[in-house]
């Protein structure tokens, strides 16, 4: 959505190559979920819990972006 907007409105809706993907989106997605879940099997509940607030900053954060860009 971000990338989308800043398209929108300073690159005359050019398509970001970040945004570009080969293959299933929804496969794509799918191996990056295992990926993260095996590297995290090994984590304590403390780093989980960790890496959980720090999710919760990232999206408030890139919320906050989004309202930026939409004003």
């Amino acid at each position: 959505m971000i990338g989308k907007k800043v398209s929108e409105k300073i690159l005359n809706n050019k398509e970001l190559e970040f945004y570009k993907w080969e293959g299933n989106l929804s496969q794509l997605l799918q191996n990056v979920r295992n990926k993260l879940n095996q590297v995290a099997s090994s984590w304590s509940r403390e780093e989980k819990d960790h890496c959980l607030e720090e999710t919760e900053k990232s999206f408030s954060y890139s919320g906050g972006l989004l309202r930026h860009i939409f004003t």
